[in-house]
């Protein structure tokens, strides 16, 4: 089996080397865990460490955080978007609906189409799924719409990280699942966590790992 590397230092070691090819898995966890700083790094460290062009779906985000992101931690995202190694798929609440069953062929998944093909995409980001899932109030549809999704990355050779507070849809539908917590420490503060629940065929630990966010990314610290 092939693995995709995480570009998360800490986190290919605690499933065999990174995600299995091809797979989606989902990130979950609390509003202020670090899932959406996950998802980015996995796309920056993709395309700067290992040449794999990425795509960012974004729902509900704002232009901002990007950049503030940027400044942060000394990115240049719009250097990556110049060379076509990375886009930045951006859906205002208004455009939700065209991730319902009868549209999701023609006005989501067909323009992706025509972005992966040309430059050559090994990764997806849909960040986030939550206001998706909402905007389907009718879990049948939104299952079916998120399969239908899945199905065309795997079929694109693409290996995908769904961003969700976290549902059964997601939770069932995909390959992998990543927790992310804040824990209250004895001392009262709060610490960040990392947890792998699933990983289809591979071998991991259950159990919670630190969690590093720092100038330089972020990072989980395995073995403490």
């Amino acid at each position: 089996m092939q693995r995709i590397h995480t570009a998360i230092p800490g986190l290919d070691r605690l499933i065999e080397g990174g995600f299995p090819e091809n797979s989606s898995v989902l990130i979950k966890g609390g509003a202020g865990t670090g899932k959406s700083l996950l998802g980015l790094q996995f796309l920056y460290g993709g395309v700067k460490d290992y040449g794999e062009p990425g795509i960012l779906i974004q729902a509900g985000g704002f232009g901002t955080t990007l950049l503030w992101y940027e400044e942060m931690l000394g990115w240049d995202l719009a250097k990556m978007q110049e060379k076509g190694k990375l886009v930045i798929y951006s859906f205002k609440p208004k455009d939700y609906d065209k991730f319902g069953p009868t549209k999701l062929q023609g006005e989501v998944l067909g323009k992706l189409r025509n972005i992966i093909v040309p430059m050559g995409a090994r990764r997806v980001v849909i960040d986030s799924a939550t206001p998706l899932s909402e905007k389907l109030s009718d879990k049948a549809d939104y299952r079916r719409s998120l399969y239908e999704t899945i199905e065309f990355f795997k079929d694109n050779n693409i290996t995908s990280l769904i961003v969700s507070d976290g549902g059964k849809a997601e939770s069932g539908l995909c390959d992998g699942i990543i927790e992310l917590q804040q824990a209250e420490e004895p001392n009262g503060e709060f610490k960040k966590q990392l947890l792998v629940s699933k990983m289809l065929a591979t071998n991991f630990p259950v159990a919670w790992y630190p969690v590093v966010i720092s100038e330089r990314g972020f990072s989980v610290r395995p073995f403490l």
